[in-house]
């Protein structure tokens, strides 16, 4: 058990030399632990991560697939694997590759379908009779391309996306619950500006007397409100294809195939999507066979000629990433009105380890 405690040890200094946010740091940590204990029942297990053999890590491969996991999960069970190994001082890029290991390779089409209006409308009225800030979490989603958590945590910037509504913007800025806290401004649909505006009306004034909170559940944590949104999602048969992340998808739909019967230019038109959905301009191709792949066939060709020329320049960050976030951050808390989690400064490498504890004081989860 010492040799176990040990190794898993080495995965928080790695998470501290690789940094990251807190969530991926857990994530992280979440994927190597079965691994340890698969070499602890080898007898293979060494107080030091890097001592550990790299037939053991081809061993894991194997039992992995021999249960069923999906081509997915292995690529980031391995991928963390190797990423903490490397971290550590050991390099097994070459030898515990995914070729090396014999993983298939995991397709990115979507597996998602898209619901239209009648659907859309249908799934709202179902969800009324169990839980009315789940309805409003539906059409929030299908209005601005959110994510399960970036909807969850919506509440305190309603405000915030109504006024700039109706001030004229075409989009709005979304940064809470988004991954990594990466901001990003989410371009409104077009035709759909009243509905939206509808929507976010609807939804500001069912949460602002439950302290901004669209679902919560018994313990006011955001884990609590998670589970509740499980629970509620598997009640209205919102589980594979029709998920939750369907509405997602079909905003993408939407939003693109606007784009292009305005006659935007079909690369421009997925690189505006992905900003959109809070990816980069080098993620289109991923966007088209993920999020667009029932329309692909009006983006052919496209490729081909996207490839003959650069993406357009994007200025780089002149300031640290850490430090270009906390000031995404301030800025996203003078707009909105609402802290924006724990707004202390960010910490070097050096002093993360001891200041980890402390910068992950108690806040408000929804923040």
């Amino acid at each position: 058990m010492a040799m176990l405690s040990s190794s898993i040890h080495d995965i928080a200094v790695a998470n501290t030399l690789l940094g990251g946010s807190f969530e991926h740091q857990t994530h992280r940590r979440h994927l190597v632990t079965p691994f340890l204990r698969f070499a602890q029942t080898m007898g293979a297990l060494s107080p030091v991560i890097t001592e550990i053999g790299e037939w053991v890590i081809h061993a894991y491969a194997q039992k992995c697939m021999s249960e069923g996991m999906s081509a997915g999960n292995l690529a980031n069970v391995f991928s963390a694997l190797r990423v903490v190994f490397r971290a550590l001082g050991k390099n097994i890029d070459r030898t515990c590759s995914n070729q090396r290991l014999g993983l298939p390779r995991r397709t990115r089409e979507g597996s998602r379908c898209t619901l239209d209006c009648a659907q859309t409308d249908a799934l709202v009225a179902r969800a009324r009779k169990m839980d009315e800030g789940f309805a409003l979490l539906i059409l929030l989603a299908r209005y601005l391309g959110l994510r399960r958590k970036e909807a969850l945590m919506a509440g305190r910037d309603l405000q915030m996306w109504r006024d700039a509504i109706a001030a004229g913007a075409t989009g709005v800025e979304i940064m809470r619950g988004a991954k990594n806290a990466r901001p990003r401004t989410a371009e409104l649909l077009p035709g759909k500006r009243e509905a939206t505006l509808q929507a976010i009306d609807a939804a500001l004034a069912y949460c602002r007397g439950r302290n901004f909170e669209l679902i919560s559940g018994r313990r006011k944590t955001l884990a609590c409100a998670l589970n509740r949104f499980k629970s509620i999602a598997r009640r209205l048969m919102m589980t594979g294809a029709a998920s939750f992340h369907s509405l997602r998808y079909s905003f993408a739909v939407d939003s693109a195939t606007a784009m292009l019967d305005a006659g935007v230019d079909p690369h421009m038109a997925l690189v505006r999507l992905s900003a959109s959905l809070g990816h980069g301009p080098s993620r289109i191709q991923m966007i088209l066979r993920y999020y667009c792949q029932s329309i692909c066939h009006r983006f052919e060709g496209y490729l081909k000629r996207a490839k003959t020329r650069k993406h357009d320049s994007w200025a780089s960050a002149a300031l640290p990433r850490a430090d270009a976030r906390h000031r995404a951050k301030l800025r996203h808390a003078a707009l909105s009105g609402h802290p924006m989690g724990n707004m202390a400064p960010p910490v070097t490498a050096t002093r993360r380890g001891r200041q980890s504890k402390r910068r992950r004081g108690k806040v408000n989860p929804f923040n």
